[in-house]
């Protein structure tokens, strides 16, 4: 006589990673991107200052009013960089 069995369902086991997950810490990551982020919003600050008061550009014109964005940006990245992280 034949049964009609169903195998069991499929479980996904996860094997071991072949590296240790801590030995790559975000430490190093976080200070790069607080470099980065700081350095960019100074460097388009700048370029802002520049095109405004050096260049006479209108404050709504794009060689100014899009510096000061881009450094709008970046500057809460830096913000949001050095914020703790909550819930852990």
């Amino acid at each position: 006589m034949s049964e009609n069995r169903t195998p069991p369902p499929f479980r996904h086991t996860r094997g071991r990673l072949p590296f240790d997950p801590d030995a790559f810490s975000r430490a190093p990551k976080q200070g790069a991107a607080i470099v980065v982020y700081g350095v960019l919003t100074l460097g388009l600050i700048g370029v802002a200052a520049y095109m405004a008061l050096v260049e006479q550009r209108p404050l709504a014109s794009g060689y100014v009013a899009g510096p000061a964005i881009g450094a709008a940006w970046f500057a809460l990245r830096l913000f949001m960089s050095l914020a703790p992280r909550g819930g852990r």
